[in-house]
Formats: C-alpha cells, sequence, structure tokens
C-alpha cells in the first residue's frame, strides 16, 4: 500500500537528507506525543470507550479540556478525520477514537437530510442551523472515514449530504448560501475552497465519476468569480452577484488560502486530469511575494491584494498550507528543499513548542510571541494534512516507490 493515507508510515529514502531529517522529526513529533495526547485529553469519553461523547472542543492552556458547554460539528468532522487519517498510517487507537467521533457525529443528522451546527457535550442539539462551513467538513470526514468503515454507511451519507446541499443551499449563480436559515452578511469563499476539498476527497474515496461533479462545478465557480486574475489573488467576501464588497473587506487576501487553493488545484489535476497551472501559479507567486516574513519564514496573516499587510500575525494553519503548497508548486528542486525544511522547523519551533506536549501554540503576534487562551482542537487537521503531504513526497522520492 501507498503512503497516501492508506498505509502505515514507512521509513523514508530521499536524497535531500534535510527534508528525511525534517519529516522523521515531524513524524515523531505527530505520532509518539501529539495523536497521544489528543487521543486522551483531546477525546471526551471513558477508558473503555474514549471517545463515547466525541472530541473536545478544544484544551486550556495547561491542555486540560476546557468544556466550554457545546462542541461544533466543524471540530467534531475535523477531529475525525485526524483520527481517521492516524489510523490509516497504523497509529494504535485511532480507529476506535475515530469510530467514537464517528458515532457521536451522528448525534446532528437532522431527519431531511441536513446536520446541525452544534451539539451539547453529551449529543443534544444546541444549535440546528445548516451551515455551509460545517457542512464542507463533515462531507470531507465522511469521505475519509469511508476508507476506514467499509460498510458502506459513509459513503451513503455523504453523497446524501450532497444532494441535500444542492437542493436546499445552491444558488442561481453559483456556490452555495453560508447558512440555512439565511443570515445576513457577504458571501463567503472560504466554505466553498473547504467543500472542495470535501469533493476531491469523496471522489478519490470512490472513483465514480458522478462524485466529481461538485468539485467541476466549484473549480468553475473559483476561475470565474473568486480569482483575481489581474491581482493573482483569491478574494474573501462578496456580494450577492459575486463581486468584491465595498470597503476594506472586498480588498483582503488570506496568504494562507492563496495557498490552499495552490494545494486544492494541483490535487484537482491530479484527480481528474484537468489543470489550471497558471491560476495555481499565479496564487503561489502572491504568497510568496508578499505572504512570507523573509526574516522568519512565517506566512503573515492578512494583506490587501496590492501587498499591504493588515495583520502581520501568523496562525498555525496558514504554514502547513504554505508547507502542501509548497511541496506539490516545487518539491525539493527549487532551492534544494530549504522552503520545505524551514516550514517545519517552524512548525516543530514556536508552534510546537512552549506549550503542553504534543499540543501547539495556534498563533503568534507580528513579533512571534504567542498569543491566544486556548489550544484549538480545529487546527489538526491542518497538522495531520500538511504532515500527509510531507510524507507523500518522501515516500514517493524512495528508489522503486
Amino acid at each position: 500500500m501507498t503512503a497516501d493515507g492508506m498505509a502505515p508510515v514507512t521509513p523514508p529514502a530521499v536524497a535531500d537528507d534535510k527534508i528525511r531529517q525534517a519529516h522523521a522529526a515531524f513524524r515523531s513529533w505527530l505520532f509518539e506525543t501529539a495523536l497521544p495526547a489528543w487521543g486522551d485529553a483531546g477525546c471526551d469519553g471513558t477508558a473503555d470507550d474514549p471517545a463515547r461523547w466525541g472530541a473536545q472542543e478544544h484544551l486550556a492552556l495547561d491542555g486540560r479540556p476546557a468544556r466550554p458547554g457545546f462542541k461544533r460539528m466543524r471540530v467534531q468532522a475535523r477531529q475525525l478525520y485526524a483520527f481517521t487519517r492516524a489510523a490509516l498510517y497504523g497509529w494504535p487507537g485511532g480507529a476506535e477514537r475515530a469510530r467514537g467521533i464517528y458515532r457521536f457525529m451522528l448525534s446532528g443528522l437532522r431527519a431531511d437530510g441536513g446536520w446541525v451546527s452544534r451539539l451539547t457535550p453529551e449529543g443534544a442539539v444546541l444549535d440546528r442551523t445548516a451551515d455551509l462551513y460545517d457542512l464542507a467538513f463533515i462531507l470531507f470526514a465522511l469521505s475519509w472515514y469511508a476508507r476506514l468503515d467499509r460498510s458502506g454507511e459513509p459513503v451513503r451519507l455523504a453523497r446524501r449530504t450532497v444532494a441535500w446541499l444542492r437542493a436546499t443551499m445552491a444558488t442561481g449563480n453559483g456556490g452555495f448560501l453560508n447558512t440555512l436559515p439565511r443570515t445576513d452578511g457577504p458571501r463567503q469563499q472560504n466554505p466553498h475552497m473547504h467543500l472542495l476539498e470535501a469533493a476531491l476527497a469523496l471522489f478519490e474515496t470512490t472513483g465514480d465519476d458522478a462524485d466529481a461533479a461538485l468539485a467541476h462545478d466549484l473549480v468553475e465557480l473559483f476561475r470565474t468569480c473568486l480569482f483575481d486574475e489581474r491581482a493573482g489573488t483569491l478574494g474573501e467576501f462578496f456580494t450577492e452577484s459575486w463581486q468584491p464588497v465595498s470597503g476594506l473587506d472586498g480588498t483582503l487576501v488570506e496568504p494562507g488560502h492563496q495557498y490552499e487553493w495552490v494545494w486544492l488545484l494541483h490535487e484537482y489535476g491530479r484527480l481528474t486530469g484537468r489543470t489550471l497551472p497558471g491560476h495555481a501559479r499565479s496564487l503561489f507567486a502572491f504568497g510568496r511575494r508578499h505572504g512570507v516574513d523573509p526574516d522568519t519564514g512565517l506566512v503573515r496573516d492578512v494583506l490587501t491584494r496590492d501587498g499591504a499587510i493588515v495583520r502581520g500575525g501568523a496562525r498555525l494553519w496558514a504554514q502547513t498550507e504554505a508547507l502542501r503548497a509548497e511541496i506539490v508548486t516545487h518539491g525539493p528542486q527549487a532551492d534544494n528543499g530549504a522552503q520545505i525544511v524551514r516550514i517545519v522547523d517552524n512548525l516543530l519551533g514556536p508552534y510546537f513548542t512552549g506549550c503542553p506536549a504534543g499540543t501547539w501554540n495556534d498563533q503568534l503576534d507580528a513579533a512571534g510571541h504567542p498569543v491566544g487562551d486556548k489550544i484549538p482542537a480545529s487546527s489538526f487537521y491542518h497538522i495531520v494534512a500538511g504532515y500527509a503531504e510531507l510524507d507523500r513526497l518522501v515516500n514517493e522520492a524512495r528508489p522503486g516507490a
């Protein structure tokens, strides 16, 4: 079996020793420290059933469960993905925790085929709103969990979710509503981006061309509405007619999202054979030119379309998305892998140290100091996905792979 999330980790053998060493260090932290921590304090259950009530929403800064009184479905779904992928890599305990989170998530399945947005810690419904961001991650998690649970139920639920989305939240000019019931506010690219990731995961799981239809639609939305070809940037907030909103919000660019789309467009090409290399290059070039602090290598939070810094801090998730984008764009060739190694070093340094073992500092300020009042579980999805792309790079470089 391969190292694409479907098999145990195998020792890397890649020509670039620095990338090999970075991969080994990341692997050690993930499998020996982080997964045990989040499989224990990060799950909510008993000794016999460690994820009976799903995953914790977040941890306090001392590493203990914070128990805020609610659980968002998006967090449950992200943790289902993380433990599913860990199980597919061969991590003991991953399958058990994934099963528990999956069972807990079913408490949020609505009778009409949609999903609620929030549950109580025990699984009662707190908020029946259907939120596109939540739905994207539910679809994503179901698509991955189907590779572990071969009963057919996760795929059936994933397809039912897509059908429900199309029937109830699709709009006449492309894309979907942010929420149902509908709320005020601009249309957002972010949930559509994650919905594309979910659609690609479903298609890769099933191999059925019909499951790729949603991905095709979302890439077309990106190409015609979300992407600014002149600036080579990705907008965040739009009017009902998919025009950038007025004021500062219409000019905002998040380098982390630019990098996510770079990876998604490459993944779309890998799975469907339909490529948009010019779009990916433009997004990547803008991110590298304006979004990365040249002194630290950290990816900044928010810019404007002309590259001006709006928020100069650095969220953890943006670093893992830069890692994925760097790998699919250049691999180790462009600068002998130095940027890949630098990103991993930043993760293992300021983000994964100075906090309880196996957890992270989720946000650094503009001076590089940790800030924040919690350790969000939601970041684990980004970490696991970033590691998986590095693992694929290393293992595909093995002789005879």
